[in-house]
């Protein structure tokens, strides 16, 4: 949904790293749905380029493209020498604060402020296992860096009233799982990241 109080879209993907080969390009194609596929009415379409800063330190930077429907502001982040994390998490016990939405997000340490939204909801949506579906799962850390992953429960999504959060910090690894526990109020939630390194390409 696009809100026109609120400009900002939330990417559900990828669902693997972006590895940086000059150039690597990002397709933006926005559609305004209609009631039909064919009711649905184009908001944009281009294709950005992007290449190797060289920099051996990790930034975030803006990007402002036009179109011929619009203009597109792209918030990017040049990760150095990273490696992929892998978010899943699961209620083990307790139940999420009844009335209350929340949102779940991560951050790295050399990127504080941006958030990365990786779930955003009105009603928790969790499995039969307990599993939560998260819009958003993979993110790039730097290989020397830290993730740190949050989570809130919100009295009224709209005015972002938080009413209780709970976030942990996990050090990045070229391998293996790293596992820690949220608690929101009864509700603990396991967060599991599966770390491994960023596919080459060839």
């Amino acid at each position: 949904k696009f809100c026109m109080q609120n400009r900002y879209l939330t990417l559900t993907g990828p669902t693997r790293a972006v590895v940086v080969v000059d150039p690597v390009f990002f397709e933006v194609d926005l559609r305004v749905k209609g009631r039909t596929e064919s009711e649905d009415r184009a908001l944009s379409y281009l294709v950005v380029s992007c290449r190797d800063s060289g920099c051996r330190e990790s930034y975030m930077f803006k990007r402002v493209e036009t179109s011929k429907l619009s203009t597109v502001e792209l918030t990017l982040a040049d990760m150095a020498e990273s490696v992929e994390a892998t978010i899943s998490v699961r209620v083990v016990d307790g139940e999420w604060p009844e009335g209350f939405g929340g949102l779940i997000s991560a951050r790295t340490a050399s990127i504080s402020d941006m958030e990365i939204k990786l779930l955003a909801f009105d009603k928790l949506p969790v499995a039969a296992d307990g599993t939560i579906q998260l819009s958003r799962c993979v993110l790039s850390v730097e290989a020397d860096g830290m993730l740190r992953v949050s989570v809130m429960a919100m009295a009224n999504c709209l005015k972002d009233q938080t009413v209780e959060g709970d976030s942990k910090a996990f050090t990045a690894r070229e391998a293996s799982r790293s596992m820690r526990m949220l608690e929101v109020g009864s509700c603990k939630l396991e967060v599991t990241i599966a770390w491994s390194l960023v596919p080459a390409m060839v």
